[in-house]
């Protein structure tokens, strides 16, 4: 029994050294948005309204030091009597993601909306009045909802999950730090 408790230190230390480097890919969080996130807003009647669905959602870390960027494809209807508009539209925002130690999710704050292209093109003019509205659900939506979360259910996840404390962002990947 003695042996069995000098050699407990030792195997947390290999564990340790284990999962030190554990990361979240780029993949990773795209396939947890497209499963977890579902965004649709329903704003309005039957004659003035908007409608707005997340169809894809695209990551990149570490362009920028400390920066996630989060391109998303939405459909957009816009309902009114003199000009109804249906496109397709991609927006691009960069944000800091952080790392909530008590729920076990990264979070994104810092939102900043960098474009927005619609299609059909001749319809962006009438699309970027609106837009202000919508990048405000969006917006909303994204800096309250997380954009990922390890799995506790999962055993070597929870034991990760228990000793994160922060993220760094990587080029490619969200570097898990334990403190």
């Amino acid at each position: 029994m003695k042996i069995f408790r000098s050699l407990i230190p030792l195997f947390m230390l290999l564990l340790t050294g284990c999962v030190s480097q554990y990361s979240i890919t780029e993949s990773e969080l795209e396939g947890y948005l497209s499963d977890e996130i579902h965004f649709e807003v329903k704003e309005g009647n039957q004659f003035f309204g908007i409608e707005m669905r997340i169809n894809n959602i695209d990551v990149k870390l570490g362009h920028k030091p400390g920066i996630m960027s989060v391109t998303a494809d939405s459909v957009v209807k816009v309902r009114n009597p003199l000009l109804p508009i249906n496109a397709d539209m991609k927006t691009t925002f960069e944000a800091e993601p952080w790392y909530d130690a008590q729920s076990h999710s990264v979070y994104l704050r810092q939102l900043r909306l960098i474009g927005i292209e619609s299609n059909p093109k001749d319809i962006e003019k009438a699309v970027k009045q609106v837009a202000p509205q919508m990048m405000g659900f969006l917006t909303h939506f994204l800096e309250t909802q997380p954009v990922y979360v390890l799995d506790t259910s999962d055993s070597n996840q929870a034991l990760i999950a228990e000793m994160t404390k922060r993220i760094k962002v990587m080029p490619g990947k969200l570097k898990l730090i334990f403190d």
